[in-house]
């Protein structure tokens, strides 16, 4: 029957398992997430494996080291993974293999071959800690902008790992008779602890990250068309608001630009075909802009542009830059004939009612089609011109 010892040691390997269940349970809502599978995995072995050794009276300990070393390094490894993916880099699993091989065979040594206790600890948390340790220069040096959840959980991660390598440490400070009882020792319940604490932290991170990625997805699918990619309607504005109030972002134009005879497109050739005459489009526009400028698709063929810093003459160079591109990467339609655009340009001056300068524009882009088609109209601060 366990002891009181062993019962109060318990808790840190309940709640850790615990919050390895609950990241399991939240992956479930949030399957995108592989990395919480992979860490409630981790932390759950990790916690089973704290357990199992808790339970086991120390004269036992020895018989089951290399039964409870491995679960320990796959734990480890596991939650590696888990922060390996949330930060894209490689866990590599080559090198995690071979520490892994390297320790258990250690642990073989100093268990089955002989008894030592203190080489097994060293060897153990040596290897965990540089498991843990292997991807933190790869997320440390990988250049890409980080909010400061993002650094907390990698730099957490990161001290861990540190940890984990410091506290063998703790021993020969200590003097191996403090592992005679390992159960009772100092080293134990800073290891029990040190677990918990990390484990209440990481996972804690780790959730937090997830939430808010999630919710940034789901953000952003709302905001863009499914098919073309492009911003819709929605997205457009909510970008677009915020550009008319900054002064820095001036001055702005608006493009509104239409397909021509898209309609005979879907007739005569198909939905199908028309869609990826639409996704060749908003390709070609988003090659012709600068990443600080919107590119919308406002429903059917239309498309509309907010261009920053950009003023009559600008604009029509990106809408001419538009009109040759498509022309020249849309395939020709089966009889030969090419998918043309007609366009509608208005200049924003700042304080000025960007909807409004929409609804002009898109007045513009009528002109162009009355034109002829395969236009760009242009309309300025008290003139009109067109352009072919």
């Amino acid at each position: 029957m366990p002891s009181n010892l062993q019962l109060y040691l318990l808790v840190a390997p309940v709640c850790i398992t615990a919050l390895g269940a609950l990241m399991a349970f939240c992956w479930l809502a949030q399957r995108r997430s592989v990395f919480l599978l992979s860490t409630a995995c981790g932390l759950t072995l990790t916690g089973l494996a704290l357990g199992w050794q808790c339970l086991t009276p120390h004269g036992q300990l020895v018989r089951w080291a290399v039964y409870t070393g491995p679960i320990y390094l796959l734990g480890a490894w596991l939650c590696t993974w888990g922060v390996a993916q949330k930060f894209s880099v490689s866990s590599y699993p080559k090198i995690s293999a071979l520490v892994s091989i390297i320790v258990v065979a250690a642990l073989y040594e100093y268990s089955i071959v002989q008894d030592n206790i203190a080489a097994r600890v060293l060897w153990l948390n040596t290897g965990l800690g540089v498991i843990h340790f292997i991807p933190f220069p790869a997320i440390a040096l990988k250049k890409v902008r980080r909010d400061g959840l993002e650094k907390l959980l990698y730099r957490s991660y990161g001290a861990f790992a540190i940890y984990t390598v410091l506290r063998p440490i703790m021993v020969l400070f200590l003097g191996f008779t403090e592992l005679q009882d390992m159960l009772s020792s100092i080293y134990w319940l800073v290891t029990m602890l040190g677990s918990l604490l990390f484990s209440l932290v990481f996972s804690g991170l780790m959730l937090i990250v997830s939430m808010r990625d999630a919710m940034a997805t789901l953000r952003d699918e709302r905001n863009h068309d499914m098919l073309t990619g492009v911003l819709n309607r929605r997205g457009f504005w909510e970008f677009a608001d915020p550009l008319a109030r900054d002064r820095k972002a001036q001055p702005l134009s608006i493009v509104v630009a239409d397909l021509d005879h898209f309609k005979r497109v879907n007739d005569n050739w198909g939905h199908e075909y028309g869609d990826g005459v639409l996704k060749a489009v908003a390709e070609v526009i988003q090659a012709s802009v600068r990443g600080t400028d919107l590119v919308a698709r406002f429903g059917g063929e239309e498309f509309v542009l907010l261009l920053t810093h950009a003023d009559i003459e600008t604009a029509q160079r990106v809408a001419q830059r538009i009109r040759a591109g498509a022309v020249e990467i849309i395939a020709p339609l089966p009889d030969g004939q090419r998918v043309t655009l007609s366009m509608g340009i208005v200049v924003s001056p700042f304080g000025s009612d960007l909807r409004e300068a929409v609804m002009r524009a898109d007045q513009q882009l009528y002109k162009a089609k009355e034109l002829g088609r395969d236009q760009v109209v242009v309309h300025g601060p008290g003139d009109v011109a067109a352009a072919a």
